[in-house]
């Protein structure tokens, strides 16, 4: 560049350019998003130890075999239980330290899932037992539902526990190959205990699956147990998972104690008397608690990939040409940023709101989901069918549109996201398999469907108050199946009461089109993809009216005030790019919108895109995330990303000169034959 500055040097200043467009206070957005300075503060203090822990820096897995990964990751896991020490970290403190790594290791499952469930379905006196003996880390444990030919289908579990009156104990066995448990997380090299999901047989009869502690490998030697065959299943796909142990396990007539089982909600007596719970379904506590750690987590994995390419997208330029910033001094005529094409901010600029969207979400399922347990604990059951429902849709919904998310955001970083220096490969690889693990993500939109089908009856048939969950099943009272009417300050595309009745009205159509194939004599098994359909739009329902009552009380925040305008925008851009992108088919198919209004909703999109643009980075800035934490070339915060790229390929050990010297001798032995070497000198190749 004539002026002197290099296209570099362009690059860092183009990022700080577009942080000087920001409206809005950054620092308190990030309280904001990490639910206050306090919290925010504790955070960083978390990123601060980070930064001195080499165990826990993601960039130097990046050459290392899977199992160099998995050995490191047990030493990781050692660390983390040495520093919870040393700081007095709480549980709380653990989880928000762990998910600031970004990568699992060998205990993770013990704590997302052995310890909450033994919490949550064992007996007081269990819990005082088995989380006295966690916190000495003398059982180390996992969860063991899935097995090898049943995972969603939990009543066809295969796995058995057979009540031996005479000695008062179960029998815990494995029938058949197609019964091992499988892919379980922490059960491959670390466990000594699994609480194991399994069959209740007394007296010959099955009462279905329950949960028992079974010991898989002796606390003193690690040694598996008499009758237990164990180990880990080898890399999954994507390379990811590949710093935890997913484990099998297969059990030839496991002896455990009656006080094994858990048993806070049924109980088998020393008679072999069956006490069953007050409700089927309190089982599901502990699930639910699993698919809201989905959600919470699921809009921050978004956030990184989001990260990465609008930075990336903000320093990289490619065709066209205009002048440089006046405030860079480069007087240049330069290519044009690739965030400024308007493809690009329709592709990354939604997902952007979808991430905001998740968190937020995610914040408040997981509010509501400890106001179920405190009710659970006094045995108040009432809540617990609808929030089952909403985490297994909004489960279903963070993983499906965060999963094409995170790849759009790859696919927008050009050649350079094929890299795995990019940083998105790695989050893929991480959050993708959340769309079948816990809840295969059709198999739940069926439970939703069900819940909202049994809802409709009550309304259509005995005009019954729906539950909170599904409240714009009330839309259907009004009567009328027409589009609605649009025209008016009061009737505007952005006016956040038309908004939430668009998708309420399209969301119970949908159900109401369910209910009437059933009625037209379909089969339940014919109706997967209608299940679908309206497991999305409940879901997306759920997130829009969290977002806008977000929004509202922003507004009157004597705090966060300042943010209330750039939350509305993200608002909008929400529900306008699911209504023009994400779901155009079902808000026409169900006529909610009439197809002539679509032009005019989709030029509200355009401007509202627009208005956030400015503000991309910003927002991006607010989720405050480290470089460390990010572990992206191209998504460094301070712009120089082709630097950080060509610094992060040197660490290749093919480039070092051993490495080079290994593939020399390689090579020589095709290329030194047939006399090529006195060849090349006469062709003067």
């Amino acid at each position: 560049m004539s002026s002197g500055i290099s296209e570099l040097d362009q690059m860092a200043l183009d990022i700080e350019e577009a942080r000087r467009q920001t409206t809005f206070p950054v620092e308190l957005m990030t309280y904001y998003l990490h639910q206050g300075k306090q919290n925010t503060e504790k955070q960083r203090e978390f990123q601060r130890i980070l930064l001195k822990e080499p165990l826990f820096e993601q960039a130097t897995y990046t050459f290392l075999s899977r199992d160099e990964r998995l050995y490191r990751s047990t030493n990781a896991a050692k660390r983390l239980l040495e520093l919870s020490n040393e700081h007095g970290w709480n549980d709380e403190d653990r989880e928000d330290f762990q998910n600031r790594i970004g990568t699992g290791n060998p205990l993770t499952l013990h704590f997302q899932a052995f310890v909450p469930v033994i919490n949550t379905i064992g007996t007081p006196e269990q819990s005082r037992k088995w989380i006295g003996a966690v916190k000495r880390h003398a059982v180390l444990g996992c969860y063991a539902q899935t097995e090898l030919a049943h995972g969603s289908n939990v009543l066809a579990l295969k796995t058995t526990a057979t009540f031996d009156r005479i000695t008062d104990e179960f029998v815990i066995n494995t029938p058949d190959l197609t019964a091992a448990k499988w892919l379980i997380g922490g059960l491959g090299v670390a466990c000594t205990h699994a609480v194991v999901q399994a069959q209740l047989i007394l007296a010959g009869k099955s009462r279905g699956p329950h949960l028992f502690i079974v010991p898989i490998r002796s606390i003193e030697d690690h040694k598996p147990m008499k009758g237990v065959t164990v180990g880990d299943i080898g890399p999954k796909a994507y390379g990811g998972f590949a710093t935890v142990d997913n484990g099998y396990a297969m059990f030839d007539n496991v002896r455990i104690p009656r006080e094994n089982m858990l048993m806070r909600f049924s109980h088998v007596t020393r008679e072999g008397l069956y006490i069953p719970p007050i409700h089927d379904k309190l089982s599901y506590g502990s699930m639910v608690r699993i698919r809201v750690d989905i959600v919470k987590s699921g809009g921050w994995q978004l956030a990184k990939a989001v990260i990465i390419a609008i930075r990336y997208c903000t320093i990289r330029r490619q065709f066209g040409g205009q002048p440089a910033s006046p405030s860079s001094g480069n007087k240049a005529t330069l290519e044009t940023q690739v965030m400024s094409y308007s493809g690009v901010q329709h592709r990354l600029l939604p997902l952007l709101s979808l991430a905001y969207g998740c968190i937020v979400t995610g914040q408040d399922l997981a509010r509501d989901y400890g106001e179920l347990m405190d009710g659970l604990a006094k045995g108040e059951t009432e809540n617990l069918p609808q929030l089952h429902v909403s985490s297994c849709a909004l489960k279903v919904w963070c993983t499906r549109r965060g999963a094409d998310g995170i790849e759009e955001c790859r696919k927008a970083l050009g050649g350079h996201g094929y890299s795995i220096f990019s940083g998105i490969a790695d989050i893929f690889a991480i959050f993708v398999p959340a769309n079948t693990y816990e809840g295969d993500n059709y198999v739940l939109s069926q439970q939703v469907g069900r819940y909202i089908l049994k809802q409709l009856q009550g309304v259509i048939k005995n005009g019954k108050v729906p539950s909170p969950t599904v409240s714009y099943l009330e839309t259907l009272l009004d009567g009328t199946d027409n589009p609605f009417v649009f025209g008016g300050p009061d009737a505007s595309v952005l006016n956040h009461d038309v908004l939430l009745t668009l998708f309420g009205r399209r969301a119970a159509r949908l159900a109401v089109d369910l209910a009437k194939q059933l009625e037209s004599g379909r089969p339940w098994s014919d109706v997967n993809m209608e299940c679908w359909n309206i497991c999305l739009a409940h879901a997306e329902y759920a997130v829009l009216k969290q977002m806008i009552s977000r929004s509202a009380l922003l507004e009157s925040s004597s705090e966060y005030a300042p943010l209330a305008n750039v939350i509305r925008q993200l608002t909008n851009l929400y529900a306008l790019s699911t209504i023009c992108e994400t779901s155009t088919a079902t808000f026409l198919s169900t006529l909610t919108i009439a197809p002539a209004d679509l032009g005019a909703i989709q030029a509200h999109y355009r401007a509202t895109l627009a208005n956030i643009a400015p503000n991309a980075i910003g927002l991006t800035d607010a989720f405050d995330f480290t470089d460390f934490e990010l572990n992206s070339a191209l998504g460094v915060k301070n712009g120089r990303a082709y630097e950080a790229l060509w610094a992060a390929v040197q660490n290749n050990p093919i480039n070092t000169e051993e490495g080079r010297q290994k593939f020399q001798n390689a090579v020589k032995k095709i290329t030194n034959v047939n006399d090529n070497i006195e060849f090349s000198k006469t062709s003067k190749l």
